[in-house]
Order: C-alpha cells, then sequence, then structure tokens
C-alpha cells in the first residue's frame, strides 16, 4: 500500500525486471481482475483468458477462496470430467474508503469488493478549510464504521481525491460573496490542500494507508474498473466539476507520464477567452452558476427550477458558447493520445451532460482536421457521484488491480 505523501506504487518508477513473487501477485490480479468482469466464470474460461498453465490457476484460486475474495457461485457441467465450479468476486473480501474533496464539497464513499456503493455522503461546503473539512471527515468515518462493524478490518485502505491547485483561479471560480470578500485570505487557507497535511491527518485518524490522487484520474480509474463497457480500455477522460480535469487511460491503465500531470485538460487555454483563459474555468460548475448569476438566475437546486423556460434558454446559450472554447483542446486531445472514446463525468447534470455532448459532437463534425479519426463523446457510467466512488476505487486499485509496474523491480533512488 502506498504510504502518505509518497508516490503511489501504480505512479512509481521502476527498473527493467522482476522476481517470482511479483509475477505471482500479477497473476494473482488478473485472476481477479478478470472474475470481476466476467462473474460466475469457470476455471476453464480463465485458462482461455490468460493463457495461464491448469495448475497455476488452481493454486491461485484456492488461495484467494480461502483468503476470502473470491467464493463459489455454482457448477458448470462439461462435455466430460467432474464439473467446473463457477467464480464470482466476494462483496465482503475488501472495502474500499473514499474521501472526496471539491471546492464546493466533502464526500465519502464506501465500496465492497465488487464495486458496489454501501454508502455514499455528501456535505455542500464552498472552498472547505482545514477546519471544516476534518469536522466533517471524522463524522464521515465514524459513519463508515458503524456500517462495517467488525468488517471494518478489511478496508483495505482510504482514498484521497482532490483537485491540483485548489488555491489557484479563485476570482473565477468563487461564488459565495462572503468569501470573494476577502480572496487572500481564502488563498491562504486553500494553500493546506496543497500539501500532505490531509492524507496524513487522515491515516492517523485511521490507521490506515492512504492514496492520493486528483480527482479526475481517480473518477478515470472508477470508470475503467467498473465500467460495463468490455472494450472501454484506451480513453480520455474529462471530469467536470467546481474546476474540469482529465486523465488519460491507455492500454487498461491510468497514464500519468514523468511528473503524474498526463491528462490535465482543464490546463489547455480556451479558443478566445471569453468565459475564461483556460478550460478549467469554463467546463465548470462555476462557470454555469456565474453565467446564470449574470442574467439575474439563480443554479436551480431541484427539477422545478431546471423546467424554467428562462433558465432553460441561457443553459443553451452556455453550452454553445462552452462548446467553443473547448472545441480546440478536444482536437488536441485527439491528436495527442488517439482514444477509443472521450467519456465525460463529473458533477454537471445529466441533462446538461447530455446536451454539450451533442453539440460538441455536431461542432467536431465540421471542425474535425483531415485526417483525424474522431472517436464518440460518451457519458461515464457514475456520472455525478465519479469524484466520490473514483476515491473509494484508489485503495482497492492500489491494492487488487494488474498493473504492469507491479512486475518491475522498484529503484531505490
Amino acid at each position: 500500500m502506498a504510504k502518505l505523501g509518497s508516490v503511489p506504487k501504480f505512479r512509481q518508477e521502476a527498473s527493467l525486471g522482476s522476481t517470482s513473487e511479483q509475477g505471482r501477485l500479477y497473476n494473482e490480479r488478473v485472476i481477479l481482475n478478470i472474475v470481476r468482469k466476467n462473474p460466475n466464470i469457470s476455471r476453464i474460461q480463465i485458462a482461455v483468458k490468460t493463457g495461464l498453465s491448469a495448475q497455476t490457476i488452481s493454486v491461485i484460486i484456492s488461495s484467494l477462496l480461502e483468503k476470502g475474495m473470491l467464493e463459489v457461485t455454482g457448477k458448470v457441467k462439461g462435455n466430460r470430467g467432474q464439473p467446473s465450479i463457477m467464480l464470482t468476486i466476494c462483496p465482503e473480501g475488501a472495502y474500499g474508503l473514499g474521501i472526496n474533496v471539491d471546492r464546493d464539497h466533502i464526500s465519502a464513499a464506501l465500496l465492497d469488493f465488487s464495486g458496489q456503493c454501501i454508502l455514499l455522503r455528501e456535505h455542500s461546503v464552498q472552498f472547505p478549510t482545514e477546519e471544516e473539512a476534518k469536522s466533517i471527515a471524522l463524522s464521515l468515518i465514524d459513519e463508515v464504521k458503524t456500517t462495517l462493524g467488525e468488517k471494518w478490518n478489511r478496508v483495505q485502505g482510504i482514498g484521497l481525491a482532490k483537485p491540483d491547485f485548489m488555491s489557484l483561479w479563485l476570482n473565477s471560480l468563487v461564488s459565495d460573496e462572503e468569501q470573494r470578500h476577502d480572496l487572500p485570505y481564502l488563498e491562504q487557507s486553500l494553500r493546506y490542500w496543497e500539501t500532505d497535511e490531509f492524507s496524513i491527518w487522515l491515516e492517523e485518524q485511521t490507521n490506515l494507508s492512504c492514496v492520493v490522487e486528483n480527482d479526475a484520474n481517480a473518477a478515470a480509474l472508477n470508470e475503467l474498473l467498473l465500467s460495463s463497457e468490455a472494450k472501454r480500455s484506451d480513453f480520455f477522460y474529462i471530469f467536470i466539476g467546481s474546476a474540469c480535469g482529465g486523465g488519460a487511460v491507455t492500454n487498461d491503465e491510468c497514464y500519468f507520464s514523468a511528473n503524474g500531470k498526463s491528462g490535465s485538460f482543464g490546463l489547455i487555454p480556451t479558443a478566445t477567452g471569453v468565459l475564461g483563459k483556460q478550460i478549467l474555468e469554463v467546463l465548470s460548475l462555476s462557470s454555469l452558476i456565474h453565467f446564470l448569476s449574470m442574467k439575474g438566475k439563480t443554479y436551480p437546486t431541484n427539477e422545478e427550477g431546471w423546467s424554467d423556460v428562462g433558465v432553460h434558454f441561457l443553459v443553451d446559450e452556455w453550452i454553445d458558447l462552452v462548446s467553443s472554447e473547448i472545441l480546440p483542446g478536444i482536437i488536441s486531445v485527439v491528436a495527442l493520445f488517439d482514444p477509443q472514446s472521450i467519456v465525460f463525468g463529473g458533477r454537471l447534470p445529466q441533462m446538461l451532460q447530455c446536451k454539450l455532448l451533442s453539440v460538441l459532437t455536431e461542432k467536431l463534425e465540421i471542425m474535425c482536421p483531415l485526417g483525424m479519426n474522431m472517436p464518440p463523446l460518451v457519458a461515464a457510467e457514475t456520472g455525478e457521484t465519479s469524484g466520490m466512488l473514483g476515491a473509494a476505487i484508489l485503495p482497492l486499485y492500489d491494492t487488487f488491480a494488474p498493473y504492469r509496474s507491479l512486475l518491475l523491480i522498484r529503484s531505490e533512488k
């Protein structure tokens, strides 16, 4: 498990080579991943998908059954010989706890080993300070402990998903009038989120190791592991929250690059700057709130508010402006990453997200450069809960996912 303040294991530098123990652990995770995506699978089918020997599979599966990671769901009779057992993930085999801190909320999610969400809580708070965050987090952790009882010791770790650079772009992203009166003080308070202090505090409170990632990469990992779309192995993820970020997934793994900043879609400049200089300021809930406010409307909090004709008209206007501003950025993503699809997730309401994808697709069909194959723009399966669930995925991914760097011997630099 990754220790606090360090780079998660799936992002560490490594040398070439591997040990037999690393190979065994990797094969174990490969089998877990295949069973997760193919419930009620037999050992013979696992052998076909992995290419591993029957003996290797038998030894690993026996170990996973003993550990409570897998469970037998029945038997299937083949053409000859003894019936083959069917396997699936044991939901109670492990749990992942996640805390998601954003510029406008703090939330928690608890996932079981099958990926089902057991608990989901969200607290609205504008640009949370250290004191506010700790108070809310303690309450959420206590609720999780009460929910799990004796099973608390099966929690593999705590994931912390949060935006990068929380203290920047405040003039564009702060909508609370009281906070806008003293932006320098707020900026100073928010620098706390650019340190390891909160993750260290979380480990002290939970006695669990903490895996930290930005919210866009966490949401991308969540889509990678839990999406029912079997072929979703190479995609670019665009996360829309109070600001905007991105994450790149290639060959079934999140791509982090040399400095861990690959996929920073929000940092790309906009086309004209009419709504903001960078995409993170424009493709965001903060941008929509500001836009509606300037037109004399408040951001709707219920279905009745969204049904207002005036709001509908302004939302369509905002989507048209935003799509034009981010269009060059989308084209850049396609040119650089060549993904199978571009997945949109985050907390933009589903109705608005569908409109945005439709308008963007139409404009891309017109503006697509010669020689470029434009991938489909699709909505993430987890939608508005992707950041929260992504945080809970982090410790499960770190502990059980078959990322390839697991096979490489770590450098001791």
